[in-house]
């Protein structure tokens, strides 16, 4: 069994998170050690790294995992780059590639410009064509999730990237963040795990968006054959407990 733990949403040194009540560089080090404790080794980071000056941090921290990241909408790629050095970087302007194994193609995309462009779109199309199973991380999510974040700043073109995601006809599943929340979704072959952030939360609440920090946490994928299963990790000021 192979297993991933997913990051998201750190806003490392961001006057935001810290009005907001949370210690995003502690955070980071007990999600780590956690993730770490667990004996798991591969770390994907879907976005939002935080204030560029945190950057040298947060690449650091990261240094003893086999680790990936894409941007968020707070992220930029000119930032990002003079940290992280990737094979495909060297040749992209964006930061999205694929890679795979005996039963899954993970899928990356940049959407950090609060979209996907019509180059990685062609891209994503090319990519889908596989007879394997589809693990696509994205900052945003693809499909609609009930919350005020939602309504007010979501993938501004999500309807033409799940509309590519459909006619592929593969089996696709979604590990995003970007919500501040824990939510699941299902729409035709295509399924949507958002993670809560490592800093806030956002209450899912349809009308105005309410932050909190009474917990923050991660995401554990697990990998079996063709099989994907996957939990939460929350804390809630006293240690890191699986929740679903």
């Amino acid at each position: 069994m192979k297993q991933i733990a997913q990051i998201t949403d750190i806003h490392l040194m961001e006057e935001w998170s810290a009005r907001h009540g949370a210690d995003t560089d502690s955070n980071l080090k007990l999600i780590l050690q956690d993730v770490g404790a667990r004996g798991i080794r591969d770390v994907i980071f879907t976005g939002d790294i935080g204030h560029a000056d945190a950057y040298q941090r947060f690449f650091a921290l990261l240094k003893d995992f086999h680790f990936t990241v894409i941007p968020g909408n707070h992220d930029k790629f000119a930032d990002i780059k003079p940290h992280y050095f990737p094979e495909y970087l060297k040749t992209k302007p964006e930061m999205f590639h694929s890679t795979e194994d005996e039963h899954f193609k993970y899928i990356f995309l940049d959407s950090s410009s609060d979209s996907i462009s019509a180059i990685q779109l062609q891209w994503l199309e090319n990519e889908l064509v596989t007879a394997k199973h589809v693990l696509l991380f994205i900052h945003h999510p693809v499909l609609q999730v009930i919350t005020a974040v939602d309504f007010k700043y979501p993938l501004l073109n999500r309807d033409a990237v799940k509309e590519v995601l459909v006619r592929s006809g593969r089996e696709v599943t979604i590990f995003c963040g970007h919500y501040h929340t824990d939510d699941f979704t299902k729409e035709e072959n295509i399924t949507q795990y958002v993670t809560p952030a490592a800093s806030v939360q956002m209450e899912k609440n349809p009308l105005e968006i309410v932050i909190h920090s009474r917990y923050y946490g991660y995401r554990i994928i697990e990998l079996e054959g063709r099989a994907v299963s996957t939990h939460v990790v929350l804390n809630h000021g006293k240690g890191f407990d699986v929740v679903d």
